[in-house]
């Protein structure tokens, strides 16, 4: 139920996302489809352990709360051993998340960036009429009045490009485009996609200014740019064993070192969540939920910082995100060490 809830939560975000890029002319709506179920296993990658983590301090809280683990000590169920069967199902979910991070998501990155790649040559099926429309990435403003389902034709056509200076009276390439009536073409050669416009004019330039150009045409073509969308500008979408090849570069040992924190997590929350569900009957079942997630807060957003940290050269890759997991392993075993009492032992063996 815990990775439901999450996954909704951080699917309507991506949502959101994608529907802003939508509104740019930057995907269609069958991308947005697609895109959001290529984003399932990239969360559960992510989410898994944070829910196995929640899962063993809600479950394991109601049983202490209920005084139902006291029975279950009674009956040989003792700390050490409840650790152990957890740790069990723990590695089950490790080698989960790990088959997830360490091969397909790899996969799932390479596919969603082949779809958004994609997006330009459909951009032109976006087109709405009596409405401006975003092409090539937003490097078009087209506007028609009418469009034909049938012979899949646009008519009353203007187009302007957008121009890359944002100083509009000193760019000498301002073009802006009428035409009667346009239909879309591949060129078989290369591929390219072409918006072909019939009998129209073409204006270049500021008017007012000399080098102010207009021109009539019988038939033009405009090239639609298809540019690779850049989602992430990571090494998301590259094999593990690429990048454990490659793993002098400071872009590749984070993202590797990433693809292994996750499933290393899944042990590591197991061995915090454990102790910290050990719960006073009295104090109720949700008594340690909030500290708990703070921890886990805490934990996630270091792991994000030292992968930032690494790619920046602000951190060695040498120590990368292994402090981190080794400060909560090392949180874990105190715990752990509370909770079965080698504490004690240790102290009166010191004695």
């Amino acid at each position: 139920v815990a990775i439901i809830v999450l996954l909704f939560i951080f699917l309507s975000n991506q949502f959101v996302r994608f529907m802003h890029s939508a509104a740019g002319g930057m995907l269609s709506g069958s991308a947005i489809n697609i895109l959001l179920l290529l984003q399932l296993p990239i969360l559960s990658a992510v989410l898994l352990p944070a829910s196995l983590f929640l899962g063993i301090l809600l479950a394991y809280g109601r049983l202490y709360a209920d005084s139902e683990m006291t029975i279950l000590a009674a009956c040989g169920m003792n700390p050490g051993r409840l650790l152990r069967t957890t740790m069990s199902f723990s590695v089950v979910v490790m080698i989960f998340v790990a088959v997830l991070s360490l091969w397909l998501n790899p996969k799932v990155y390479k596919y969603s960036d082949h779809i958004a790649s994609g997006v330009t040559s459909v951009n032109l099926d976006m087109i709405k009429a009596n409405n401006f429309n975003l092409i090539a990435n937003g490097k078009w403003i087209f506007y028609v009045s009418e469009v034909s389902s049938k012979d899949k034709q646009f008519y009353n056509i203007f187009a302007a490009q957008q121009p890359d200076d944002q100083d509009y009276k000193n760019n000498s390439d301002l073009c802006v485009v009428t035409a009667k009536s346009g239909y879309k073409k591949i060129d078989p050669k290369t591929g390219d996609l072409y918006m072909i416009l019939v009998d129209g004019y073409r204006y270049v330039g500021t008017p007012g200014q000399k080098d102010y150009e207009v021109m009539k045409y019988d038939e033009y073509g405009l090239r639609m740019q298809q540019e690779v969308v850049a989602w992430r500008g990571d090494a998301s979408s590259i094999p593990t064993l690429q990048l454990w090849n490659t793993r002098q570069d400071r872009l590749a040992v984070a993202e590797l070192q990433w693809r292994i924190s996750l499933p290393l997590s899944a042990l590591i929350l197991t061995l915090l969540g454990t102790p910290l569900s050990k719960i006073k009957p009295k104090r109720g079942r949700y008594a340690k939920i909030a500290p708990a997630v703070l921890l886990y807060v805490i934990y996630a957003n270091f792991l994000f910082l030292t992968k930032a940290w690494i790619k920046s050269g602000a951190l060695t890759p040498v120590l990368g995100m292994w402090w981190v997991h080794g400060l909560m392993l090392i949180l874990a075993i105190f715990l752990i060490g509370q909770q079965v009492g080698w504490w004690r032992f240790f102290m009166a063996k010191g004695e």
